[in-house]
């Protein structure tokens, strides 16, 4: 009987790696769609302000500025949530 519970073990292995190797790919495809997101709603932001307060590029230079390390920084906290081992 334990022999036939190894090779149902080994039939199931190429898909629990295949499984992983899936899910790491769309948790990383999840990080840059986000840091994405986040630049253009920013993006658009500054552009609505500009477009109120005829302030040209600068409410676009601002969004930006904002954007990327307001990003980063929440998907360094959500990374590390992730890699960190809870004790």
């Amino acid at each position: 009987m334990e022999k036939h519970d190894d090779t149902k073990q080994q039939k199931r292995r190429p898909f629990a790696v295949a499984f992983r190797y899936i899910w790491a790919a769309s948790y990383f495809m999840g990080i840059g769609i986000y840091l994405a997101t986040t630049v253009v709603v920013c993006l658009w932001l500054g552009m609505k302000f500009d477009e109120c307060f005829d302030t040209a590029p600068k409410g676009r230079l601002f969004g930006i500025v904002i954007a990327f390390p307001a990003a980063i920084y929440s998907i360094y906290h959500n990374v590390r949530r992730f890699f960190v081992k809870k004790e």
